[in-house]
């Protein structure tokens, strides 16, 4: 299974803040939609609680601590959604890739695993309350970046990373 880190974060690191986005990038949530639509995306509880949904058209993975009761309000039979209790669940599904969406938790525990971060910069520091877990340049290879100007629908400057990494057999999990 090939993992992807999938995220936007700012010059300084921050990823967001009370649970949100701090900024709105439409061509980062055009970017997101299309990378995912399709996939299975793995979040932690509080990205899902700020979703506030099952996002349509991917397999979404909950990991959380809570009691299964705790998504009653989701459909037991709803086939767009699992939850999970710990990152080991995920070897026992039989995906191609999954992409992690989030936060703060849900990367540094699976840091370690990833093949490829998908990444937005935003252009300008932020101050928040979750950060993007810090990784080794060394161990990535910088596939492509590219740089966009700020415009009338975007407030910042951004640019669109992707990472693989260097030396990670593709069955780590």
């Amino acid at each position: 299974m090939k993992i992807i880190f999938i995220s936007a974060i700012s010059n300084n690191g921050y990823i967001g803040k009370n649970n949100q986005l701090m900024w709105h990038l439409p061509n980062d949530l055009k970017r997101f939609k299309k990378m995912t639509i399709g996939e299975s995306v793995l979040m932690g509880r509080k990205t899902f609680e700020s979703i506030g949904k099952i996002l349509p058209y991917r397999k979404n993975i909950i990991l959380t601590n809570k009691k299964k009761t705790y998504f009653s309000f989701l459909k037991e039979n709803e086939k767009n959604f699992k939850i999970i209790s710990s990152v080991k669940e995920i070897k026992n599904f039989n995906y191609k890739k999954i992409f992690i969406i989030g936060g703060e938790k849900t990367y540094t525990s699976i840091l370690n695993k990833a093949h490829i971060l998908e990444l937005t910069i935003v252009h300008k520091k932020f101050y928040g309350d979750a950060k993007f877990p810090k990784f080794n340049i060394k161990n990535w290879k910088k596939i492509y970046e590219y740089f966009y100007k700020k415009d009338k629908n975007h407030l910042y400057n951004y640019s669109f990373i992707r990472y693989e990494r260097k030396n990670l057999s593709l069955s780590s999990i």
